[in-house]
């Protein structure tokens, strides 16, 4: 009995076809493989979707981050109406007048000397809205040994800005006069001061820095001396 073979016309798909083995792995991928491969390109574009959405979360908390505060400068007439206004980040520098007017208010709080607990305390917390770190410094050793809240036990002063000169863009001179009483409103003593000050301009970027020192002028550095 001879062997049989397979005659030449045969092709070899219909060889593989009479093998079971690779009958069923070819049903199983045409079956099974399509939804494997499907589901692997689901998580590729989930993978994706979920890193772009990490990508976006970050870029929204860093715009929330920045600051929406855009603080300006308004001018106003005799009357109150407003006759410029320019943003404060982008002003030129800011009026000597204005400066002048600054240093005045500011040198008569730091010196006076009031009864009332509470307005000395919000006195001081206007001197020290208006300085630096720098200055911060100089005015904690001034009232380390010169408490108004000490001093207002044997006396008051008040104070009257006689002259606010420029020597500079950004330091003036101030000159000034204290008069003490006591409790019943009697003169004690009227004593003359001349001060230094050096100033540094930095236009408020935040909100809280906005109400508190709209302007951006702050005292770097102060030295003053009585004189006759």
């Amino acid at each position: 009995m001879g062997i049989e073979r397979p005659s030449a016309s045969a092709t070899p798909d219909r060889l593989v076809s009479d093998d079971p083995y690779l009958n069923a792995r070819r049903e199983w991928n045409e079956r099974y493989g399509s939804y494997i491969a499907r589901a692997r390109n689901w998580r590729l574009a989930a993978l994706g979707s979920i890193a772009v959405s990490v990508i976006l979360a970050f870029g929204v908390v860093w715009l929330g981050s920045q600051s929406k505060v855009v603080p300006f400068v308004v001018e106003v007439d005799k009357l109150g109406q407003a006759v410029a206004v320019q943003r404060a980040d982008r002003a030129a520098p800011t009026d000597q007048r204005i400066v002048k007017a600054q240093l005045a208010s500011w040198i008569a709080d730091v010196r006076t000397v009031t009864a009332d607990p509470i307005a000395q305390k919000a006195t001081l917390q206007r001197v020290y809205a208006f300085v630096d770190s720098s200055g911060a410094t100089i005015l904690n050793d001034y009232y380390r040994d010169n408490s108004p809240f000490d001093a207002a036990q044997q006396s008051r002063v008040a104070v009257s800005v006689d002259a606010v000169l420029p020597i500079s863009d950004t330091s003036y001179q101030v000159q000034w006069t204290e008069s003490a009483r006591d409790a019943q409103g009697q003169l004690l003593k009227t004593t003359h001061w001349q001060a230094s000050i050096e100033l540094a301009f930095a236009p408020p970027t935040e909100e809280s820095e906005l109400l508190r020192n709209p302007l951006g002028i702050y005292v770097h550095s102060i030295s003053w001396t009585q004189h006759v």
